[in-house]
């Protein structure tokens, strides 16, 4: 007597893991497990101290001043590229 094979298509088992995570996602149970977990979390985030938003503040201005250096640069024209992206090939067969 010869023996079934027992390996299911990838076909079939794509088809039946998107039905069950379908089901799972559309299932009355699942929406009362969401609406718990949403119950519970937390409303919000605690309100930041004044020293670090003063801090925050801070870092702002100095990334705001970077960036208005950095952009009013100008470069004379010709001048050289900054850098050169070269990919190295792969070695085959050496070991290192």
């Amino acid at each position: 007597m010869p023996q079934l094979s027992r390996r299911m298509k990838r076909r079939r088992f794509v088809t039946l893991v998107a039905m069950s995570s379908a089901a799972l996602l559309t299932s009355p149970l699942s929406r009362a497990a969401a609406a718990v977990t949403r119950a519970t979390a937390p409303a919000g985030r605690r309100a930041a101290s004044p020293a670090i938003r003063k801090e925050i503040a801070n870092q702002e201005k100095s990334l705001a001043d970077q960036l208005k250096t950095i952009r009013g640069y100008t470069l004379p024209p010709g001048s050289p590229m900054a850098f050169v992206f070269k990919p190295l090939r792969a070695r085959r067969g050496a070991k290192p």
